[in-house]
């Protein structure tokens, strides 16, 4: 008796789970990239914001144009 280990599946399951490791770390990989991606933008539009009130204050900019930026800037800039 050769058991499963001998001429049968055996290398095809060995290959499937290979292949569900390989995926897991590949999502893993994924889902830590976007969420590193999405933790810069928000420093980035908060250091904008930030910009914006130093000018603000500062009177380089009048009422209406601080929050028509900061508006833009709020929603991601998607104008």
């Amino acid at each position: 008796m050769m058991g499963w280990g001998g001429m049968g599946f055996g290398w095809f399951f060995g290959l499937l789970n290979m292949l569900l490791v390989l995926a897991l770390l590949g999502l893993l990989l994924y889902l830590g990239l976007r969420t590193w991606e999405r933790g810069s933008g928000e420093r980035k539009r908060d250091a904008a914001l930030e910009a914006l009130r130093l000018r603000y204050a500062m009177g380089e900019l009048d009422e209406e144009t601080y929050r028509r930026l900061r508006r833009e800037l709020e929603k991601g800039g998607e104008a």
